[in-house]
């Protein structure tokens, strides 16, 4: 049987380490946070409301408001998100409802995305919760998946008094899922919730960028095919540069464009209702096409191996075993005789000989859970260095 679950966005916080704003309303890439987690909610084609404090309520489009009733239970007018949860899940899953649980989402997470609910829903069996730990052992009780199973704990919690998340979740059976397990970032998991937090946003707007080279036939293309589904399968946004070095066609003989283009045409822009293609000869770098791709959670090249960009390099024992990257640019060595698990790890013919302990690692090509463990945790940076600054 298929369990019934809704979303709840909890916005029913006074904000007060942001001067008292409505963190729903503040901006990020021409959106806001509000308007940026409501898309990616309505996308799961689950029933969406909006937590909010009582006497507040605004409301968010056609989404139903529902306010914190913590002052029923309680000579407390506020008791933080266990107010709102407990609210949410009464009103929505109570004894004359039919939904069984409700998936909540704080209003300061504006990296969120669709799938961090769908995983906790799914692994729901016969929990009360199901919650995120991120690779810092953080747990995070505010992005979480709740039973309706759930409310009486809540309100044993709310009438004593005590609104500590942590506490309450030491009294629920909770399943905890693990963003290491299932390949998802960290940095989804960024609340901005104080000015300094909104400021560094910024080291955000150009999305890291990640080459894949090595020699020819050494497995680029594969390896990058690879990296791009499986980060796709988990709800991840990828560009793909390729450098052609031999130059290319860009329009195919025969077509309209080519024909424009013969004719002597400065260049030529194709477009539908869902893509584009615009070609016109320019010399350019791979940088200027970063800004192509604003959407993108990571900027994949495929080539570069002379240049300074943190990569992956790839080797077959077919074609050579020897480097071509500078190490100090190198991640990974992803290879085939890993693959096999020939030899040491560290058994990699390298000019500088300084392979040791601190050693990119050598990898398989089969070896995708650290592959992209190991993309992620780069993806992951700005965020880890960005917390480290709070």
């Amino acid at each position: 049987m298929t369990m019934e679950w809704g979303c709840v966005l909890l916005k029913g916080g006074s904000g007060s380490r942001m001067g008292n704003q409505d963190k729903s309303k503040l901006l990020w890439q021409g959106e806001t946070f509000g308007s940026r987690i409501q898309r990616e909610l309505k996308a799961l084609g689950k029933p969406c409301f909006v937590s909010e404090a009582e006497g507040e309520a605004e409301g968010m489009g056609s989404w139903p408001s529902i306010p914190d009733r913590i002052s029923q239970l309680s000579l407390f007018t506020s008791a933080g998100p266990m107010g709102g949860i407990w609210s949410c899940l009464r009103e929505c899953c109570g004894e004359r409802e039919s939904l069984n649980g409700l998936f909540f989402v704080p209003c300061d997470m504006p990296f969120f995305r669709r799938e961090m609910a769908l995983y906790l829903a799914k692994a729901c069996k016969e929990e009360d919760a199901v919650v995120w730990r991120t690779r810092d052992g953080r747990l995070h009780p505010v992005c979480a998946f709740y039973s309706k199973r759930a409310i009486p704990v809540l309100e044993e919690r709310l009438k004593a008094g005590h609104f500590r998340m942590g506490e309450f979740l030491d009294r629920l059976n909770v399943r905890i899922l693990d963003t290491r397990t299932v390949h998802i970032p960290d940095s989804w998991f960024s609340n901005v919730n104080s000015p300094k937090a909104y400021e560094n946003l910024k080291v955000r707007e150009t999305p890291p960028v990640l080459a894949v080279s090595g020699r020819k036939n050494t497995g680029k293309t594969a390896l990058a095919e690879a990296i791009v589904k499986e980060l796709s399968r988990r709800g991840l946004k990828t560009a793909v540069i390729k450098h052609d070095g031999h130059d290319f066609i860009p329009d195919v003989p025969g077509t309209d464009s080519y024909r424009m283009k013969a004719a002597g045409a400065c260049g030529t822009a194709v477009y539908s209702d869902r893509r584009f293609s615009v070609i016109k000869e320019e010399k350019k770098e791979v940088h200027d096409f970063f800004s192509f791709f604003p959407e993108a959670d990571l900027i994949l090249l495929e080539g570069q191996k002379y240049s300074a960009y943190p990569k992956l390099e790839t080797l077959r024992s077919a074609i050579s075993v020897q480097p071509v990257c500078r190490p100090e640019t190198v991640l990974a060595y992803v290879t085939d005789w890993a693959d096999e698990k020939k030899g040491n790890i560290w058994n990699i013919n390298r000019q500088d000989a300084s392979a040791g302990p601190e050693a990119p690692p050598v990898l398989g090509f089969k070896d995708m859970d650290f592959i992209l463990e190991l993309v992620i945790g780069f993806m992951d940076r700005p965020a880890q260095k960005n917390k480290k600054e709070r």
